[in-house]
């Protein structure tokens, strides 16, 4: 039975993966409802780091910001309450042969796992779950070097 359950919610769960291109994406969670990108503030500059994919399945609403053409940040949200076999099924399906660890500082309103690559994952009361790849931080801190090393440059005046 604990199985059929298992089974159940992984099916049902909205189910945008972390590592997906656009076309598996859009595959599990049908077409595309807004494309956007999704940008950092550094060195006091807006700097786009990529393209924002949004889908919308089941109730549930799905950022996927894409680095390259993967996706390498995921923001899930719904109305009411969530379940922990909704946040264990969005966790599993974001394992890609890592394991997560929920982190010492967790708390009932803020969750927050670690994944063995040291990719991330958070969940708040407000009804938002989001999960973070190493190749996000690895673009972002791209970026944030490069804006600091124009910034930082000697003037040719």
């Amino acid at each position: 039975m604990k199985h059929l359950l298992a089974l159940f919610l992984t099916t049902w769960c909205a189910q945008a993966r972390l590592g997906e291109n656009r076309d598996e994406l859009v595959v599990r969670l049908g077409p595309v409802r807004t494309t956007s990108k999704h940008s950092i503030i550094a060195q006091g500059q807006i700097s786009a780091l990529g393209q924002t994919f949004v889908f919308e399945k089941d109730g549930w609403h799905i950022q996927c910001d894409m680095i390259g053409d993967r996706c390498a940040r995921i923001n899930y949200s719904k109305k009411g309450d969530w379940t922990p076999e909704q946040v264990a099924t969005l966790l599993e399906n974001n394992t890609q042969s890592h394991q997560w660890t929920e982190d010492a500082d967790s708390q009932k309103q803020i969750r927050k796992w670690t994944r063995s690559d040291r990719a991330v994952a958070k969940w708040q009361f407000t009804g938002v779950m989001e999960l973070t790849s190493p190749a996000y931080f690895a673009a972002k801190t791209k970026r944030e070097a490069e804006l600091k090393e124009k910034a930082t440059k000697k003037p040719d005046l």
